[in-house]
């Protein structure tokens, strides 16, 4: 009796000896028609990355950051429907694209730390995809919804970190006259209308760039009088057509 015992129990544990364990990224991975979209962290950084099934030479890097709560901002998240329509979109035609997990500031941590840590964690983002996929990070363009866009308008006036990537989509965002004169990219921003971000955003913000400045031909502003909320616009296929304008 005892032999016949041994048989089935060797099998057993032969099966379970020989299951393939998944690796994190397999678990994350999703498909969705021709995307796959999967959370993996390099270079320090968190972020979800959409590529098509079948796209190997990538046409350029987009990196979007979500909105957040100005007052008490959390880590970026990384599934929003807007974030996630841009991504899809931008996958969808040979680039690939991700939504950064951005850390969240030190308990403190005044407007321009902020801005600057934000401007931080998008390079090691682009810089992480760039080695990963053979993608010159050159050929990157960043990209955010309210919270991120406040941001990154502020850090790429103040700072230098991006200044290699060629444009900041920036929606339902704004900052001040000063950011303006002082933008180091190219911009579009996009806004309802009502003024519902204050100071300059929209047409408004693009106004302020100065005519002499070498980013001003470049650079776009809309304010669309279709929606009159904050980030009330359905804007992918314009922030979409305007980072190939700046990736050709």
């Amino acid at each position: 009796m005892k032999k016949l015992l041994i048989i089935p129990i060797c099998i057993i544990i032969t099966a379970i000896a020989c299951k393939k364990d998944k690796t994190p990224n397999e678990e994350k991975e999703v498909i969705k028609g021709n995307i796959k979209q999967v959370t993996e962290t390099v270079n320090g950084i968190t972020y979800k990355i959409f590529t098509g099934i079948n796209t190997t030479n990538f046409k350029g890097t987009l990196v979007v950051g979500s909105g957040n709560d100005e007052n008490n901002p959390s880590e970026g998240a990384i599934d929003g429907a807007a974030e996630t329509a841009l991504c899809e979109k931008a996958a969808s035609n040979g680039y690939a694209a991700a939504i950064v997990k951005y850390q969240k500031p030190a308990a403190g941590a005044d407007w321009n730390s902020r801005a600057k840590l934000m401007g931080e964690d998008f390079n090691k983002a682009i810089v992480g995809i760039s080695g990963k996929y053979g993608i010159d990070k050159n050929k990157s363009v960043v990209a955010g919804f309210s919270y991120t866009s406040f941001m990154l308008f502020t850090d790429i006036s103040l700072n230098p970190t991006l200044s290699y990537t060629k444009g900041l989509l920036g929606a339902c965002g704004a900052t001040g006259t000063w950011n303006a004169q002082n933008f180091k990219i190219p911009i579009f921003a996009i806004n309802c209308s009502g003024n519902n971000e204050g100071n300059f955003n929209g047409k408004a913000l693009y106004d302020q760039i100065p005519a002499n400045s070498p980013i001003k031909a470049k650079s776009e502003g809309v304010t669309d009088n279709s929606c009159n909320s904050h980030c009330g616009g359905d804007w992918t296929d314009k922030m979409y057509t305007k980072m190939v304008a700046w990736l050709q």
